[in-house]
């Protein structure tokens, strides 16, 4: 699980299985949408730059690397 932060919400964070995000796209103020694969819509105020690294250490570090580099 990777550990985001909602706009808005001081201090309010949540962890999402990056294994679910289908796209991510910048939504403008310093957020970005995501996308699952379930349907659900996310805003975060991570950058999408910052959401990849994010995701390429937890896969490093479940010892899934893929393709990511």
């Amino acid at each position: 699980m990777i550990k985001v932060s909602l706009p808005g919400k001081s201090e309010r964070h949540v962890f999402l299985n990056p294994h679910l995000i289908e796209y991510a796209e910048e939504a403008g103020e310093g957020r970005t949408a995501l996308l699952l694969t379930t349907g659900k819509r996310f805003v975060v105020t991570e950058s999408p730059d910052e959401l990849r690294s994010l995701i390429i250490s937890y896969r490093h570090e479940i010892g899934f690397p893929a393709q990511e580099e």
